[in-house]
């Protein structure tokens, strides 16, 4: 998460829907340190100058924590590092055998492809029999273009259809959540391997950006994670009154004709 009230809101108020782990091991700590140096010690550092922005927007709604933080013992912890390692995603995904959930901010095209090789990998799942399930921001700027979220939802759907696959997405139901958006880049394979980190779905973060993020093979923490998608999944689900059911719509028309024809007969001189 992002460090402003959004990403870390304070008790009580709304924010958005971002998951997070704190790891408590040496090796772990080494590796981001290592990292860290080298990336501060780099040729192209400049340093920081402060300058004066606007506030962020305070309007977020009042929320009720559902989830508590839980902690775990044991766990089998691999770093993920943009650009360096982000192959180990798809690997994630490839390694899913019984169930995938995916939770993001937003999945777009690769420009030079047109495809986006994160996705491929999910709907492969899904071909080989695993039951996948994405879950998309539904926030006003990753719905209100030509090609983004509702749309990508749209053409999972209807491939999921075509093809008869264990497949679904859905954008976020964030009214219902009480949430502001979702802003989690997560995996969780066989609800027992859970990603969780800052590399978003586009060519851009894993492939160019400086991201980082974790696996963590535990059950445990991968029964955690399950629930809390599962309480987005639920609440996310399509509902009558999200679109138009034209058969009864078009029968109330109906309806309405008949009682002004009988109306009008009932009335005139």
């Amino acid at each position: 998460e992002n460090f402003k009230p959004g990403g870390f809101p304070g008790d009580g108020i709304s924010g958005n829907r971002g998951w997070g782990v704190y790891i408590e091991d040496t090796g772990v700590a080494g590796y981001f340190e290592t990292v860290w140096h080298e990336d501060f010690e780099g040729s192209d550092i400049t340093p920081f100058v402060p300058r004066d922005t606007a506030a962020d927007d305070t309007t977020a709604g009042a929320y009720s924590a559902g989830y508590s933080p839980a902690s775990f013992s044991g766990a089998v912890v691999t770093p993920v590092i943009s650009p360096d390692t982000s192959c180990l995603i798809p690997g994630l995904i490839d390694s899913a055998t019984r169930t995938l959930d995916i939770e993001q901010a937003y999945i777009t095209p690769w420009p030079e492809s047109g495809e986006n090789p994160y996705l491929q990998a999910a709907i492969n799942a899904a071909r080989r029999g695993v039951q996948v399930r994405v879950l998309l921001d539904s926030s006003w700027f990753n719905t209100d273009g030509d090609n983004d979220n509702d749309e990508c939802v749209s053409a999972i759907n209807a491939l999921a259809r075509e093809e008869g696959l264990m497949l679904e997405a859905r954008c976020a139901g964030l009214e219902t959540l009480g949430l502001e958006k979702i802003h989690t880049k997560g995996v969780i394979a066989d609800s027992e391997r859970v990603l969780v980190s800052s590399i978003n779905w586009n060519e851009n973060s894993p492939c160019f950006n400086r991201e980082a993020g974790v696996i963590v093979d535990h059950p445990g923490v991968g029964a955690y994670f399950t629930a809390v998608f599962e309480h987005d999944w639920t609440a996310s689900a399509p509902s009558a009154a999200k679109g138009v059911d034209w058969t009864k719509w078009m029968a109330a028309v109906g309806i309405i004709a008949v009682l002004a024809v009988l109306g009008y007969r009932r009335h005139r001189p």
